[in-house]
């Protein structure tokens, strides 16, 4: 099986293979070291699977606990604002709560009265009623007395 061939940057390659910049500068002067040359940019063959210097994976490590560092303090931001934001609306909830119960209750209170009135003009107009029958029997009695 081949070994994958990469092209790096000087700097990159004389970071995977522990030299110096110019060591490998030299080799490159020697032959040593294919490269490829692009206008200005050199770039170094590297064969083999990009392994890692112990100083890179520590510093790729740092970088990427940084960053999720970030992350949760961003997801915890967001989680703090969701938070407030549901405590107010369980207040606000809570407060139309109190206020439909007040409306219900005066609602009920009002009904109450309306009910109470509708019985008393009930009886009122039952009252006005019998005496106006009792009117007209008593003027129809007394204009036959009269005559």
């Amino acid at each position: 099986m081949d070994e994958p061939v990469r092209w790096v940057s000087k700097d990159t390659a004389a970071r995977e293979l522990e030299v110096s910049l110019s060591t490998l500068d030299r080799r490159i002067r020697d032959g040593d070291v294919e490269v490829l040359r692009e206008g200005r940019r050199v770039y170094v063959r590297v064969e083999g699977p990009e392994y890692l210097s112990d100083e890179e994976l520590l510093r790729r490590a740092k970088a990427r606990t940084d960053e999720l560092g970030e992350a949760v303090r961003r997801w915890e931001r967001i989680a703090s604002e969701l938070e407030r934001e549901h405590n107010a609306a369980k207040s606000e909830a809570a407060d139309w709560r109190d206020e439909y119960e007040e409306m219900k209750e005066r609602y009920l209170r009002e009904r109450s009265e309306h009910e109470r009135t509708e019985r008393w003009v009930g009886r009122l107009a039952r009252a006005v009623a019998v005496l106006a029958v009792l009117l007209i029997v008593g003027a129809l009695v007394g204009w036959r007395l009269l005559a």
